[in-house]
């Protein structure tokens, strides 16, 4: 299957335009189920105002002439309400569309002025759907268009190759930016799924790298991220990281199937993995960055964290655990090179010295948890 290369140039004048109006999210789907962070939804028949660029110059364009279209280019000079998300489509040469609202009809809906303006109708369908947020680009698109595949292959889900990128918010809006990659799939090929729906919690043991090949390792963990969380700005990088400055700590996103591993053994190879007791450190890497956390996502999940912390300090740890907890707010996932480490460079000295023997240890003294 290709890459999902997304052209983003023309989001330019998306992001200025979409900061002056005030979008509809028309709720055009409702959600099937959940399957750890993919929704599937059943999608209605909506109605699209398209246009399809000509060549890779031509993209430039492709807002502009919509906008231009409900802005009252039309046969009736009305002004048409915007409603989000604008849909991309990198498959079709890259065609851009806007959903029409709800009020109109295909025959009541006023005809572009201008003949490049495309309006049809888009049948009811199935997608799968996987959300994230902050700021696009074709790292972070490729990255979540993987994941998307990769839950979906799980499930033996078929898909079509119809890949879409919906962006609901401006590309530089600084808050709770709202963005996904969604593809037509088909119900009846998949697998009975599990009664518990996939949970996701996160956790930072000082480097990320070795957080994430003791999980990886680990039966009923489905997913694992290396990133950023607990931080002061948005979008940090590994070298702002690494100062201290920005607060963040290094944590992976723990996806994981309650039916397969409870959370309360999820917390006890985390805190067997590494030393809670230390503030700022592990081993020989120093840094506000390193630091022991824990960051739930709900309610249920910081009262298991705590209970779990409180067994541990009696029985291991003597009352000396000093692992930060606290919900989460915002996780960043961090640069490709940071993902998959152990894997792809098992032979370094740092992996051969200080993520292999961690990786042993769990086999040895928690076998029944290891893959």
């Amino acid at each position: 299957m290709k890459i999902l290369l997304v052209f983003l140039a023309p989001l330019a004048l998306v992001a200025f335009i979409l900061n002056m109006l005030l979008l509809a999210d028309e709720n055009d789907y409702d959600v099937v189920k959940v399957i750890g962070q993919v929704e599937i939804r059943s999608y209605k028949e909506m109605i699209y105002a398209s246009y399809t660029p000509n060549n890779e110059s031509d993209r430039g364009s492709s807002f502009r002439l919509i906008a231009n279209y409900i802005f009252g280019e039309n046969s009736n000079n009305e002004k048409i309400s915007m409603t989000s998300p604008v849909v991309i489509k990198p498959n079709n040469n890259y065609e851009m569309a806007f959903i029409m609202p709800n009020s109109y009809t295909i025959n009541s809906l006023p005809e572009p002025i201008d003949d490049k303006i495309n309006i049809y109708e888009v049948p009811a369908s199935i997608k799968a759907a996987i959300r994230y947020s902050g700021y696009t680009d074709n790292r972070k698109e490729n990255k979540m268009k993987m994941l998307l595949i990769k839950e979906l292959t799980k499930y033996n889900i078929d898909f079509d190759n119809d890949f879409e990128v919906c962006v609901y918010d401006a590309p530089y809006k600084f808050m709770n930016r709202r963005n996904e990659i969604v593809v037509s799939v088909n119900l009846k090929s998949e697998k009975s799924l599990k009664s518990k729906r996939n949970e996701i919690i996160y956790l930072g043991g000082g480097c990320f790298w070795c957080t994430e090949a003791i999980f990886e390792n680990v039966i009923g963990i489905q997913n694992v991220v290396s990133g950023y969380a607990g931080g002061v700005i948005k979008n940090p990088t590994y070298k702002e990281v690494s100062t201290g400055k920005t607060n963040h700590a290094e944590v992976c996103e723990i996806e994981y199937n309650p039916e397969d591993i409870s959370l309360e053994n999820v917390l006890k190879i985390f805190f067997s993995s590494h030393d809670p007791t230390t503030i700022n450190s592990q081993g020989n890497d120093y840094g506000k960055h390193y630091r022991s956390i824990v960051l739930f996502s709900d309610s249920s999940q910081k009262s298991v964290t705590e209970k779990v912390i409180n067994n541990m300090n009696n029985t291991v740890f003597n009352g000396e655990i000093v692992t930060q907890t606290q919900y989460i707010n915002e996780f960043f996932i961090a640069d490709d090179f940071h993902q998959d480490y152990y894997e792809k460079n098992t032979s370094t000295p740092y992996c051969r010295i200080l993520i292999s023997p961690k990786i042993e240890k769990l086999k040895k003294e928690l076998g029944e948890f290891s893959k």
